[in-house]
């Protein structure tokens, strides 16, 4: 016997895009009240994070396949069997996907236009699930198909995956200019910002007439504080392509750093007026020379510094990485190693002698310290760090 549903009861299947709106997931996503959402957007705080996430709707990257309620091929709220490209009002992403930033931010540009409208979609079920490629279909994909793949787990936010498709790709293909670009945008997005510039760097080797990844160095330069570099990366970009905004924006936060910088470089020196053994004072200094690139000066405030106070691991760290871009690999190796005596569990300072190691030569070496810093960062919960030098030690090893 069929027990008859009483009219109007009957609850439809939602369609299969029926996405919320921005707003909407923007409070699930911060878990607050409505009237705080709402006086943030009358004070204007939020209108780019609507943007981006009104973004990712639109192409369909915000959907079923990424949110929290999807387990298996289905909603476990609803209790039914949905498409990982389906999407309904009650959207709440997972929390790897909740940071993302997939906007392109290069418009127009010719020079990138695989990330148009019409990028081919392609199968992301057997990636991601067991956190590797699937190694049995490698063999027969090209390297576009590879490429592609790299790209769509890029802006789904599984950078991850998409670093180790972008690495196999450049394996084979070393001068392949768009893999080499998306594996410096992924690092960037990782924090793993000296292995960004130098992805960055080595992309404008095969492109150097290219506005977007001189704007991309300025902004890894910038997050690494070395602000008179990355205003010449920005002006690099504007002279290349006027219309590059990020590009425009970057050089007016490098302009404001810069600007600071010098005046706080003129308190350090009246105060060295005052007290010229102020050891402090002479490493501010130091610090703040290599901030806006005045590498001569920073080595003498940084070797002041030192000799006034020997004892001061973060002036022989800076004096160390200095150094080292000099290509002083032995005067390099021995400040690190008078940070790590006054302050063992240094692992920046660990990190920079292994790569100092590097710089002689020294495997074994370089090894043992990317090691001890990992661990150190590990402990510390800097897990992104940490990755970083698990990444020396998978390269070395794979020599």
């Amino acid at each position: 016997m069929t027990r008859k549903k009483k009219p109007g009861k009957e609850s439809p299947i939602p369609p299969k895009w029926d996405p919320p709106a921005p707003s909407t997931v923007y409070i699930k996503l911060k878990n607050i009240p409505y009237g705080t959402f709402k006086a943030r957007l009358n004070q204007g705080l939020i209108t780019t994070e609507l943007d981006q996430i009104g973004w990712r709707l639109k192409q369909h990257i915000y959907c079923c396949g990424v949110c929290q309620k999807y387990f298996n091929e289905y909603c476990v709220t609803e209790n039914r069997k949905v498409g990982p490209e389906d999407i309904c009002k009650s959207f709440i992403p997972k929390q790897e996907f909740r940071n993302l930033q997939a906007r392109p931010f290069f418009g127009k540009d010719r020079s990138l236009k695989y990330l148009s409208e019409g990028a081919k979609s392609i199968s992301l079920s057997g990636a991601g699930k067991t956190g590797s490629v699937d190694k049995e279909s490698e063999e027969s994909k090209t390297t576009e198909e590879y490429y592609d793949e790299g790209l769509m787990l890029y802006k789904q936010g599984r950078l991850r995956l998409a670093l180790e498709i972008f690495d196999r790709i450049l394996e084979k293909a070393p001068k392949y200019f768009e893999a080499r670009f998306y594996r410096g945008s992924s690092l960037l997005k990782l924090t793993r910002y000296e292995e960004a510039l130098e992805a960055f760097e080595k992309a404008l080797e095969i492109r150097p007439d290219n506005a977007v990844a001189w704007t991309n160095r300025g902004l890894v330069l910038l997050k690494l504080e070395r602000f008179r570099a990355a205003l010449d990366s920005f002006e690099k970009a504007i002279s290349l392509n006027p219309g590059q905004k990020k590009a425009r924006d970057g050089k007016e936060v490098a302009l404001k750093y810069i600007r600071r910088s010098e005046a706080a470089l003129e308190k350090y020196e009246q105060a060295l007026q005052k007290n010229p053994v102020d050891a402090a004072a002479w490493f501010g200094k130091g610090s703040l020379h290599l901030k806006l690139g005045e590498r001569e000066k920073a080595g003498e405030a940084l070797e002041k510094a030192t000799a006034t106070k020997s004892d001061l691991p973060e002036a022989w760290y800076f004096r160390g990485r200095l150094l080292l871009e000099l290509g002083s690999g032995k005067e390099a190796l021995h400040a690190f190693e008078r940070a790590i005596r006054t302050k063992p569990d240094y692992a920046g300072a660990w990190y920079e002698k292994g790569n100092a190691f590097l710089k002689l030569e020294n495997e074994k070496g370089a090894m043992n310290a990317y090691g001890i810093a990992a661990d150190l960062w590990k402990k510390k919960g800097e897990l992104r760090k940490a990755e970083s030098a698990f990444e020396k030690l998978r390269k070395i090893r794979e020599r």
